[in-house]
């Protein structure tokens, strides 16, 4: 181990050692049961949206058959876009041609020309709590295999992580490894379980995903192969997906659940495309060549309908989309490239961009201009100037919501008196982060402030005075008081540095 690294381990340790405890998040149980609660929709009416942050949350549940397409997905189909339309062009004849076809250059060409903002790697993981909640709870996210509730606050990767469903080994090496549509948050352990091996029945496959989530699986990776052109590396024991046949039973033995559809529209908020098989499941079959089964439930009821025309209650006339919000109109993410505003190419198919940490930056904290600043959170804040009951202090920490390194003001002891709620014990009040408005001494207890996300009021209460050092080394207490400041810097740095090199590493 290098001798740097050495010195800001030990730091941190000794840090740990003298700050007192944050507050954190207990993992919930992960017992294996289905995440969500069923909604009874039965039409896009009847959704009910929740936005938080300006991010629309997932509304839908786990294994409730979606029968009706949402308001989002009906307005994002329009002119030469709509099904009556696309369906009309070729697909391919086998396995190996479908992507020279007509159907496939259509639906790759939609999905591009929509996709305005690309998500970036770090950011995925604070967005989860919007495209993966369970039942519109951002506080508990679903893992993507198991259904089962975790808690979204980011823990490090303690309890879960980022699953490339389509592994960064099979062929991804630009902005498709960090698009949110196919990386999903699961268990530490189920993403263990499932390495790079391809979807798939009999050894060497893993066909270890539920019942529940075998259509999931076969979707996502078809957005990947069309929507980036990923086609080398899709089909086989060494690819994503064992075979054809084997991706069109597992959608047709899963059909698309109303989760499917609520995460379809958290992420067009965010990205402003969306995945086309979801919302049109019939489009693998024609890209194929094949018939489409008439017994499937699909969310436009198109498969059942024998003259091929949707239902009148799941195809609603867009007529009245002028009541719909403003994210709805096609030039909402005009603005919203993975650069900068100026830089359409970004969104390009051939694109082949690789983020370093200056540009990772930008990807992560950008966001459609309608959206709220980042509110700074960090794990551990190093206090530059302390607050006093009259001036404001000053606090350093690294955000783990946008990746920078920040300076963020503590208000002045005096208004911090005036919060709703002062103890020293929190009770059930439940607090994500704590702002310290006073670093404890060895002889002065210490203040934090934080916000309960369970009743909203904001908690101010005491740190812990500093442990005494023993007598028989009091001639140290000066340079370790004066050497604090300098080693919860140290700590600081060196998780900076642990933060920005997990940008790059497959968790």
């Amino acid at each position: 181990m290098r001798k740097a690294q050495k010195i800001s381990i030990v730091a941190a340790l000794i840090c740990a050692m003298l700050l007192p405890p944050l507050a954190v998040n207990a993992p919930v149980a992960n017992a294996a049961v289905i995440s969500t609660t069923a909604t009874g929709y039965t039409k896009a009416e009847d959704v009910k949206y929740v936005e938080k942050s300006g991010y629309r949350c997932n509304w839908g549940a786990r294994d409730e058959d979606c029968v009706f397409l949402s308001k989002y997905a009906q307005a994002f189909y329009t002119g030469n876009n709509v099904y009556d339309t696309l369906s009309q062009k070729s697909g391919g004849t086998t396995q190996s041609n479908a992507s020279q076809s007509a159907l496939y250059s259509s639906l790759k060409s939609l999905m591009a020309g929509k996709h305005k903002t690309q998500t970036g790697y770090q950011a995925t993981r604070d967005m989860y709590k919007y495209t993966d909640c369970v039942s519109s709870d951002y506080n508990h996210i679903s893992s993507f295999y198991s259904g089962k509730v975790l808690n979204g606050a980011w823990d490090s990767g303690s309890t879960w992580n980022r699953e490339h469903t389509w592994p960064d080994s099979k062929g991804l090496g630009g902005n498709d490894e960090n698009d949110i549509i196919m990386l999903r948050p699961t268990a530490v352990s189920e993403n263990s379980s499932r390495g790079n091996m391809a979807y798939g029945e009999g050894g060497g496959s893993f066909y270890d995903p539920g019942e529940s989530v075998r259509g999931d699986c076969a979707r996502i990776v078809l957005y990947v192969y069309t929507r980036w052109g990923n086609t080398n590396n899709m089909w086989g024991a060494g690819g994503v997906m064992k075979d054809k046949e084997t991706l069109l039973r597992w959608m047709e033995e899963d059909p698309v659940d109303t989760w499917e559809m609520g995460r379809n529209d958290s992420t067009e908020e965010i990205t402003g495309t969306r995945n086309v098989f979801v919302d049109y499941p019939e489009y693998a079959w024609l890209l194929f060549g094949e018939e489409i089964p008439s017994d499937m439930s699909t969310p436009s009821g198109i498969a059942k309908n024998p003259d091929g025309t949707p239902p009148v209650d799941s195809s609603s006339s867009l007529e009245d989309s002028s009541s719909m919000d403003s994210s709805l109109e096609d030039s909402s993410f005009e603005d919203s490239s993975i650069e900068d505003s100026s830089s359409d190419s970004s969104v390009e198919e051939n694109s082949s961009t690789v983020e370093d940490s200056s540009s990772q930056e930008q990807v992560d904290s950008s966001k459609p201009d309608d959206r709220p600043e980042c509110e700074h959170e960090s794990e551990n804040w190093l206090v530059l100037k302390p607050a006093t009951e009259t001036e404001e202090g000053e606090q350093m920490g690294y955000c783990f919501k946008c990746g920078n390194t920040v300076t963020v003001k503590i208000p002045a002891l005096g208004n911090a008196n005036d919060s709703e709620d002062t103890s020293e014990d929190i009770g059930e009040h439940e607090v994500d982060n704590w702002m310290i408005l006073k670093a404890p001494t060895q002889t002065e207890k210490g203040q934090k402030m934080g916000t309960c996300k369970k009743c909203g009021k904001t908690l101010v209460i005491d740190i812990p005075m500093l442990p005494t050092i023993d007598e028989e080394t009091s001639d140290c207490d000066s340079s370790i008081q004066n050497g604090f400041g300098v080693l919860t810097a140290l700590a600081i740095a060196s998780v900076v540095l642990m933060k920005k090199k997990e940008n790059y590493i497959e968790e």
